[in-house]
């Protein structure tokens, strides 16, 4: 499994690369030095975000706003750019998390979001 493990860690360096533009620190050092649990969170990303009852665009708005609900600056870019979702849709998910979350959601998820919009041209 270590083997296994540590390709798993590197695959997932490159995509956070790929998606984030660079990779932040402290997913560097997990992916170094705890290949396994990143693998394993691979493996469940993948189960939970994959096609079911609700489609990937779906899980990655739901995503979106847990990231805000929880602060985390990175998060917000990654569920930001997944599968496709419109200005529109991405505004109602984060007018949900400002409902649940009060005004600390209006000021957490502004900066990250807008960025991402931008960069995609729809802003």
């Amino acid at each position: 499994m270590a083997a296994a493990a540590k390709k798993v860690a590197e695959e997932f360096k490159k995509m956070v690369q790929e998606k984030l533009g660079m990779v932040p620190p402290h997913i560097e050092a997990m992916c170094d030095n705890a290949p396994e649990v990143i693998a394993h969170f691979v493996r469940m990303y993948g189960a939970a975000m994959k096609p079911g009852a609700l489609d990937p665009k779906v899980k990655e708005l739901m995503g979106l706003a847990l990231a805000v609900a929880l602060g985390c600056k990175h998060c917000m870019t990654w569920h930001t750019i997944e599968h496709g979702a419109t200005k529109e849709e991405i505004f109602e998910t984060l007018g949900v998390a400002a409902i649940m979350t009060g005004g600390p959601g209006i000021v957490t998820w502004s900066e990250p979001v807008i960025e991402v919009l931008k960069q995609k041209g729809l802003l």
